[in-house]
C-alpha cells in the first residue's frame, strides 16, 4: 500500500507521537503498531518486506494495512480536532441531545443556552442554527413554550442566517475573484480578467459585513484585487487592516496559520519599497507574537510555514543590511531547527539552505559557503534537473568565478549548459537571466549592467551579482552605490501600526 507508506512518511514527529501513543494504548493495535514502525523506517515502500517481516500471509497482511490506513487517519481526526472549534460545539450539541433524550429538560437548556453564547461568540453559525432548533424544542417538550419565547428564538434564528446568508455570497465572490486571478497570473495577461475583477467587486463598495467573518473575507477579495492591479500599497493597506481585525477578533483567536500568512503578506510593500529596518521590526514582532505558541505548537504545517517565511525574510534583510554575528546565528538556529525535526519539507530545507548560501557569497564569506553547498547538493540529490538544484549549481558556479577558480569556473559553466540542453531544462526567468551573464562572462563579452538588471524580476540578490560580475566592487560598496536603504529614520517604538500590536502574544 504505497498511499499508507507515503502517508506514514509525510506524519511530523508530534503526528507520528501522537498515533503511536493511540497504537500503543490498544492491545488490539500492537500488531498494527509493529506495521507502522517498519513501514515507517522503509525509505521505498516494499510489500514483499512488510509480509516478510510480520510473517503473515498475502491476505492478512493487505488487510491489515488496510486497516492501519484508516486507523491511522482516525488518529489524524482525533489530533486535529483538538483545535477545531466546530468540533467541539458539535460534542457540547451533542451532548444538550443527550440530556433531552434522558428526560433533563431544564438542565438541557442551560447547556444549550452556554452552546448558543459560544456559538455565536465564536460565528460558529451552522451549530448556532441547530442549537436554536434545539432550543425551542426543549421549550417544547418542557411545556413552557409561549409566543413571546418562540418570537425571540425566530428572531434570533433569522439573524444568524442573515449572517450565514451573507457569508456565503461573500465565499462566492472570492473563489470567482481568485479564479479570475488565476487566469490573469497563470494563463494570460489580459486586462479583461481586471475589468471582470473590478466589475464583481462593485458590491463591496458599500458592504453590510454583519460579522467578523464576512469582513476578513472582504479583505481577502480586496487584497486580491489590489495583487492583480499591481497596486502594492492598497495591498498592504488591506493587509494591515486585515491582520489588526484577526488579532482583535474572537473568532480567530486560534487561527494562528491563517494570522501568519496575513502577517507574511505585509512583507511585500515593505521588501520592493527598500524599506529593510520597518520589515525587520516587523520580523521582530512575528518571532514575540508567536513564541509562546512556536514552543508547545504541535502543527506541523504551522511550524515548516513560521521558519519558511522566518528565513526568506530575515535573509533578505541580511542582503541588505548585513550582519556577521547576526547570520551565524541564523545558521545556528537552523541546524538546530534541523536536528529537533521541526523542519521535514525538503523543498523549504532547501529553499533556506540556498538563501544562506547566497547570504555568505554575498558577505565576501567564501570559506563557509563550500560546506552548505555540500549539504544543500546532497539533501537534493534525486531531485538534479528541478530549478531548484539547478540554482545550487548557478551559486556553485558564481563562487568559483568570485575566487578565482577560474578552471573551476569555466568547467563547472560548460557542464550546467550540457545538463540543461539534454535534458530540455526549463530555467525561471531570473536563472535565465543569471544563466546568461555567466556566459557572457566566459566569453568576456558581456553587456551593460542595465541589459540585465531591467529583466530581473523577483530574485532581488541576483542585482547584487550582477554588479559583483561586472565589476571589481565589494558588495559592501555595490550595496551602498546602488541598494539604498530607503527608512533610515524609521523607529519602530514610534510606528502607528506596530506600536499597538507589541502588547499582543500568542
Amino acid at each position: 500500500m504505497k498511499k499508507l507508506h507515503g502517508l506514514i512518511q509525510s506524519l511530523s514527529q508530534g503526528e507520528k507521537r501522537y498515533v503511536k501513543i493511540r497504537l500503543k494504548g490498544n492491545k488490539s493495535s500492537s500488531l498494527l503498531n509493529t506495521y507502522f514502525d517498519f513501514i515507517g523506517k522503509q525509505k521505498k515502500y516494499s510489500f514483499e518486506e512488510v509480509q516478510s517481516f510480520v510473517g503473515q500471509t498475502t491476505k492478512l497482511t493487505q488487510s491489515n494495512l488496510s486497516l492501519l490506513y484508516e486507523v491511522v487517519l482516525k488518529h489524524l481526526r482525533g489530533h486535529y480536532s483538538l483545535r477545531d472549534m466546530e468540533y467541539g460545539l458539535r460534542g457540547d450539541l451533542s451532548g444538550v441531545k443527550i440530556l433531552k433524550d434522558k428526560g433533563f429538560y431544564n438542565e438541557a437548556k442551560n447547556q444549550c443556552r452556554k452552546l448558543i453564547q459560544k456559538a455565536e461568540f465564536k460565528e460558529e453559525f451552522e451549530v448556532a442554527k441547530s442549537a436554536y432548533k434545539e432550543y425551542w424544542n426543549l421549550y417544547l417538550l418542557n411545556g413552557d413554550l409561549n409566543d413571546k419565547i418562540s418570537e425571540t428564538i425566530q428572531s434570533q434564528l433569522n439573524s444568524i442566517c442573515e449572517k450565514e446568508k451573507e457569508i456565503l455570497e461573500l465565499e462566492e465572490l472570492y473563489r470567482t475573484v481568485t479564479g479570475l486571478y488565476y487566469n490573469y497570473f497563470f494563463k494570460k495577461r489580459d486586462n479583461h480578467y481586471k475589468k471582470l475583477i473590478k466589475q464583481v467587486t462593485k458590491v463591496l463598495d458599500e458592504p453590510l459585513l454583519l460579522s467578523d467573518k464576512s469582513r476578513h473575507i472582504c479583505y481577502e477579495i480586496r487584497s486580491i484585487e489590489a495583487v492583480v492591479n499591481n497596486d502594492l500599497e492598497s495591498h498592504h493597506s488591506f493587509r494591515k487592516k486585515q491582520l489588526k481585525h484577526l488579532l482583535k477578533s474572537p473568532v480567530f483567536e486560534s487561527e494562528n496559520l491563517l494570522i501568519l500568512m496575513v502577517l507574511a503578506n505585509t512583507f511585500s510593500y515593505l521588501k520592493s519599497n527598500g524599506f529593510v529596518n520597518e520589515l525587520a521590526a516587523y520580523l521582530n514582532f512575528m518571532e514575540d507574537y508567536f513564541q509562546s505558541y512556536l514552543e508547545t505548537a504541535s502543527d506541523s504545517v504551522f511550524t515548516e510555514k513560521y521558519w519558511d517565511i522566518y528565513y526568506r525574510n530575515h535573509c533578505f534583510v541580511q542582503a541588505w543590511l548585513p550582519d556577521e554575528k547576526r547570520l551565524i546565528e541564523l545558521q545556528q538556529l537552523f541546524e538546530k531547527i534541523i536536528s529537533k525535526g521541526f523542519l521535514s519539507n525538503k523543498l523549504i530545507i532547501g529553499r533556506i539552505y540556498l538563501s544562506l548560501i547566497e547570504l555568505q557569497i554575498t558577505t565576501d564569506n567564501y570559506k563557509d559557503v563550500g560546506s552548505l553547498l555540500t549539504v544543500f547538493f546532497d539533501l537534493t540529490k534525486k531531485e538534479k534537473y528541478s530549478k531548484h538544484y539547478m540554482e545550487g549549481d548557478l551559486l556553485f558556479i558564481i563562487l568559483s568565478y568570485l575566487q578565482e577558480k577560474i578552471d573551476t569556473f569555466d568547467n563547472s559553466l560548460l557542464s550546467f549548459n550540457r545538463k540543461v540542453r539534454r535534458n530540455e531544462i526549463e530555467l525561471d526567468e531570473d536563472q535565465k537571466i543569471l544563466h546568461e551573464l555567466l556566459n557572457d562572462v566566459y566569453k568576456d563579452s558581456p553587456q551593460d549592467n542595465s541589459y540585465y538588471l531591467n529583466k530581473i524580476g523577483n530574485k532581488q540578490i541576483y542585482r547584487l551579482f550582477v554588479h559583483k560580475l561586472l565589476t571589481s566592487d565589494s558588495f559592501s560598496t555595490i550595496r551602498k552605490t546602488f541598494f539604498p536603504i530607503n527608512d533610515h529614520d524609521f523607529l519602530s517604538n514610534k510606528d502607528i501600526f506596530l506600536t499597538p500590536l507589541k502588547n499582543k502574544k500568542r
